[in-house]
């Protein structure tokens, strides 16, 4: 599993282990925070392992409103590791994220008044509206409450009401690896009889599409190419009156630093 979880405040898992627990997921948050912040999804099933791994779930429910395109597409996703999955759509006047956790607010009273044999929950938000019920949870109930959060998106008072808290932030691993695909692409188009000169979204678009990558974090990881200097762009004429941007690689850069290695491209 990646490394994507940033720990604080956490017990020993020697502790959590076995314990029989349910997961409560405010998918807006989680789904929203990574890709207006890192320009990344959601790594569901990394996640879901994470938790497997200290507690036997009982259930994870998500909850969003999936009227709207791009988090609607998320659905499938989710059905691999939940078929739990709570629509939050509001048609009143109602702020619609304050609809969705007023409606996860409810599953989570219900399940803690309902289901004594739970005996942690996990809750996935950043929203200080919700240091209540944990607090609630874990002082009038007496269970664990463990809270997942997006880094710079979580709720100072929230951290400090959980029995334990994780920050989930940018995942690396999986950028270094979009750009080491990248490099196997350049390297690929230099050795071809058939001279192809890339340009930005020429690039993008054929990695995404023979990795079947997600296209906006191959954009990202070719951006940071060239903000770290590994790529550059040089405008050279394509027809009469037409120019190009075309990218390079700096391989001795690259090599220097370790990112990739010539003749590995598979």
């Amino acid at each position: 599993m990646l490394c994507l979880f940033k720990r604080r405040k956490e017990k020993k898992e020697s502790e959590q282990q076995n314990k029989r627990a349910v997961a409560f997921v405010d998918y807006e948050h989680w789904y929203i925070s990574m890709t207006r912040m890192y320009n990344q999804k959601p790594d569901l099933k990394g996640w879901q392992e994470e938790i497997s791994a200290k507690y036997d779930i009982i259930n994870i429910l998500f909850f969003a409103d999936f009227s709207s395109g791009s988090i609607r597409a998320e659905i499938p996703r989710i059905r691999e590791i939940s078929n739990t999955i709570i629509e939050t759509q509001n048609t009143g006047g109602f702020y619609k994220k304050d609809f969705t956790d007023f409606i996860m607010l409810d599953f989570i009273y219900q399940r803690a008044y309902m289901r004594e044999s739970d005996e942690a929950f996990i809750i996935f938000t950043g929203d200080g509206h919700f240091s209540s019920v944990v607090r609630f949870l874990t002082n009038r109930c007496q269970k664990e409450v463990g809270v997942y959060a997006v880094k710079e998106a979580f709720s100072s008072q929230l951290k400090s009401s959980a029995s334990w808290y994780v920050e989930i932030e940018k995942n690396e691993n999986e950028i270094n690896d979009y750009k080491t695909k990248l490099l196997a692409n350049f390297e690929r188009l230099e050795k071809s009889e058939n001279r192809v000169r890339p340009t930005f979204m020429k690039t993008a678009e054929r990695v995404a599409e023979v990795y079947n990558l997600d296209f906006e974090n191959v954009k990202t990881a070719l951006h940071e190419l060239i903000h770290d200097d590994y790529v550059y762009q040089i405008k050279e004429r394509f027809e009469a009156k037409k120019f190009l941007n075309v990218l390079y690689v700096d391989w001795a850069k690259v090599e220097q630093d370790g990112l990739y290695r010539r003749g590995s491209a598979s």
